[in-house]
């Protein structure tokens, strides 16, 4: 008995079911609906390429970072090469100068100022060497960027030209519901 009321009530559902889809059926024809679905559609659409835009956007604007990163790690190198030149004539001066006091070259290199200068120098080379590895492989992320970024712009492009698209077939759907009625 439980089994009947059970396959009656299922078979109610399927009933209700078959109404409900013959319904949406020919709901799916009526023009408005199949214009209110692309418009949905199209809604989705945007809103994906809104993120995606944001999203480069913010690429764009980590490449804007590095960029000034590598600004201003320049003009450092332009101030430390400025140091290191005046270092090393410095230390050419140290040594005409003791030279000229007739000092040897075992009492120039034991030199107070000449040591100073010596170091600094050398203190500015170093750090040179590694500013200019650090442009390399801000330069290498710069192009990595730049590539990112191009094939991304040209990703928005085409994803706007499927919207444009959609909008195109919403038109002829419409149009084909109507004249499909008439």
């Amino acid at each position: 008995m439980f089994g009947a009321v059970s396959r009656w009530i299922k078979a109610l559902g399927y009933l209700l079911t078959g109404q409900i889809d013959a319904s949406r059926r020919v709901l799916d024809q009526n023009p408005h609906v199949v214009r209110a679905k692309y418009d949905d559609i199209v809604r989705q659409k945007v809103n994906q390429i809104q993120v995606y835009k944001q999203a480069v956007a913010g690429l764009i604007a980590q490449e804007e970072s590095k960029l000034a990163k590598v600004k201003a790690i320049s003009e450092e190198m332009a101030n430390l090469e400025r140091l290191k030149a005046g270092a090393l004539a410095k230390a050419k001066q140290t040594v005409e100068r003791l030279k000229a006091a007739g000092k040897d070259e075992a009492a120039v290199k034991g030199d107070e100022d000449y040591k100073r200068c010596l170091a600094a120098f050398n203190d500015f080379s170093s750090t040179l060497k590694a500013r200019q590895d650090q442009i390399s492989e801000l330069e290498k992320d710069l192009a990595g960027y730049a590539k990112t970024i191009g094939d991304h712009k040209v990703q928005l492009q085409q994803l706007l030209r499927d919207v444009e698209k959609i909008r195109g077939e919403a038109h002829e759907a419409v149009a084909d519901g109507i004249k499909g009625k008439q």
